[in-house]
């Protein structure tokens, strides 16, 4: 099967915004935070905050070629089954997300901030929660605005209610708090997970 290729063309053609929108919350986050001399607790601030949101950005639009009626009758004319592009999409976005808030973690400890694992992990958890329910919006809705929409609601709720959201706190870290990052990451997986469900029932004859 050629998921090399694939995923090639996908970087190629479907993901310069996403990535590009990354890279630009990485260059902003410590202008806006500071990134330097920073304990845990204050380390994990630019990463839950800002640096997390690289999870929306590369995850949300995974469905968004096939929301032109071309490219979608294109891709499922192909021999390789649609399920098969949207996982190599998924585990590209992935590879991306852990690679981009790996780069900002290392960037902040040559920086002399106490970033350890479980901070690189746990943002890498908010991420895949956040994009996760940015691709259940899309794939519900039809629509990649409407799944920013959906994570971008969440994330605001969260500046709001803060710690009463228990275990889906998003910011739980700057308030040394790690379980809820094992809720985020798992209900992120089975949203990742549900968006698939969608998609299939959606393509089925009687969807």
């Amino acid at each position: 099967m050629p998921v090399w290729e694939i995923a090639k063309s996908n970087l190629k053609h479907n993901m310069i915004l996403s990535v590009g929108m990354s890279v630009a919350i990485l260059l902003i986050t410590p202008i806006l935070f500071g990134a330097a001399n920073l304990d845990r607790e204050w380390a994990a601030i630019p990463l839950e905050r800002l640096v997390s949101l690289v999870g929306i950005a590369l995850l949300t639009p995974v469905f968004l070629p096939e929301e032109s009626r071309e490219i979608d009758d294109l891709v499922s004319s192909k021999y390789v089954e649609k399920n098969l592009i949207y996982l190599i999409r998924i585990a590209t976005a992935m590879f991306l997300v852990t690679g981009f808030v790996g780069v900002f973690a290392l960037y902040m400890r040559m920086r002399s901030c106490d970033v350890t694992g479980l901070l690189f992990a746990g943002t890498v958890a908010d991420a895949v929660f956040l994009g996760g329910l940015g691709m259940v919006g899309a794939s519900c809705s039809g629509s990649t605005v409407m799944g920013y929409m959906a994570a971008f609601v969440c994330y605001g709720i969260n500046c709001g209610a803060g710690t009463k959201l228990g275990r889906f706190y998003l910011f739980s870290m700057c308030v040394s708090e790690f379980s809820p990052k094992i809720w985020l990451f798992l209900t992120g997986i089975l949203l990742i997970l549900a968006s698939l469900t969608v998609e299939r029932i959606k393509a089925s004859p009687c969807g």
